[in-house]
């Protein structure tokens, strides 16, 4: 049971939450960042019943007159969290990889209307906003929440188009990526192929009014049942096997896991996700210039006006060069 906070004493309290302290036991809480909150705060007396308030009143009100209990962090039934674990037995030797961090806690999203963080330095005159573009593949839908979790996440849906069609052989000689070669079969008797076209999705993402900096974004990959469940599995990165431990360094270059070893618990078991310098520059270029006719500005980090050339160099120097004599 929560009590009231002694102003003389506490000023602000601080609490983990059950699943920041099971992430605390397995060394998996590393928290980077904080927010504030004024959903406790009435500011305008009418909505209590205070219709006579005066203006000078509302700050002693506030902060002299008004009860705060300490920090709420078990946001469920303790029946559920307990004696259910959500439905399944506890095994207390698969800390690693335990249910809570596969399938995140309901109370995780509990907080989403934060009025200000760390972080001040962006344009304050306008609130924080994201662009998000679909440089290939389309939009199809978006909403400010998932009604099917029921989660206030914003839901951007993009349809994603792969299509087999046969076409007469062609020998590429100098393929510009991987897919070039591996999307296509080998000759039939025909002297026809079979290719697919894949539309991948290629989203360009901005947040805009806020403090740029150099990791801006965090990709989570999220596996949603098809069932009605409300609940939604994480999937892992673990395509890159650590280069340095313990300050020593292991390999010369970056090791991937061998594909062999992917489980169904691994996002590159089901795709590649590339980010920024990674994506086909000019695809994104391509995209980008579409967009930006539209009177969409898209900033990519790499310049689209720049063309590659092949340069021949000549060893033995133009012909008609002169010879320079030094005596």
């Amino acid at each position: 049971m929560a009590k009231f906070i002694n102003k003389k004493e506490q000023v602000f309290d601080l609490q983990l939450t059950t699943y920041g302290r099971k992430m605390l036991s397995v060394s998996s809480f590393k928290p980077t960042y904080y927010a504030f909150f004024d959903d406790n705060v009435v500011y305008d007396g009418d909505y209590i019943g205070l219709n006579d308030e005066k203006q000078n009143e509302i700050n002693t009100r506030i902060k002299d007159d008004t009860q705060y209990i300490e920090t709420l962090t078990l946001f469920e039934d303790l029946e559920k969290t307990v004696l259910q674990n959500r439905g399944n037995a506890v095994n207390y030797f698969s800390l690693n990889n335990m249910e809570d961090k596969i399938e995140p806690a309901e109370d995780m999203y509990r907080y989403d209307a934060i009025i200000g963080d760390a972080n001040l330095d962006g344009d304050t005159q306008s609130a924080p906003a994201w662009k998000v573009v679909a440089l290939q593949s389309e939009i199809t839908a978006s909403s400010t929440r998932d009604n099917l979790n029921d989660t206030n996440i914003p839901q951007v849906d993009i349809t994603a188009n792969y299509i087999l069609r046969t076409r007469d052989a062609v020998v590429i000689v100098d393929p510009a990526q991987v897919a070039d070669i591996i999307q296509s079969t080998a000759v039939f008797g025909d002297n026809k192929q079979i290719i697919l076209e894949a539309t991948d999705p290629l989203v360009y993402t901005e947040e805009v009014n806020t403090l740029l900096l150099n990791d801006n974004f965090e990709i989570e990959i999220f596996e949603v049942p098809t069932e009605q469940s409300n609940r939604v599995n994480r999937k892992y990165f673990k395509k890159t096997i650590p280069q340095i431990k313990d300050g020593l360094m292991l390999t010369a270059k970056k090791q991937m896991t061998p594909a062999q070893d992917l489980t169904t618990a691994s996002v590159e078991y089901y795709f590649d996700v590339l980010a920024d310098h990674q994506v086909d520059q000019a695809l994104a270029c391509k995209g980008a210039e579409i967009f930006n006719k539209q009177s969409y500005y898209i900033d990519l980090d790499f310049d689209c006006e720049t063309e590659e050339e092949n340069v021949f160099f000549d060893i033995y120097g133009v012909v008609t060069e002169p010879e320079i004599c030094q005596s």
